[in-house]
């Protein structure tokens, strides 16, 4: 059992750590300015709505909101062995938090 419980905790390390360099990567493509066509919605829009969205603040908020929540992960892979329920809501509530005030942020200052 014991074992068990050492291979569920370096799973969930691996998956953390894993996820913090991809968003981490993610992020910083965004805040650079490309990776407009992965947002969603954005993609399928049609060329002229797109000429009434500000492409480059569309990823810089967006790449914002990534940075965010790949902080926010990065805090949980360091407190990996040691997450109580009261970090992980914690966690939780700031990147809802994000997402909404990311939306926000969208559809009133990137037109």
């Amino acid at each position: 059992m014991t074992h068990l419980i050492g291979v569920i905790a370096m799973t969930s390390s691996i998956i953390l750590w894993t996820l913090t360099v991809i968003l981490a990567i993610w992020s910083f493509v965004l805040l650079s300015g490309h990776g407009a066509t992965s947002i969603a919605g954005f993609n399928t829009m049609t060329e002229d709505e797109k000429k009434t969205i500000n492409e480059k603040k569309l990823c810089f908020v967006m790449g914002i909101c990534m940075l965010v929540c790949t902080l926010v992960i990065f805090c949980l892979a360091l407190l990996n062995p040691n997450i109580t329920i009261t970090t992980t809501l914690i966690a939780g509530s700031i990147i809802a938090i994000d997402c909404v005030v990311t939306i926000y942020l969208v559809n009133t200052k990137c037109k």
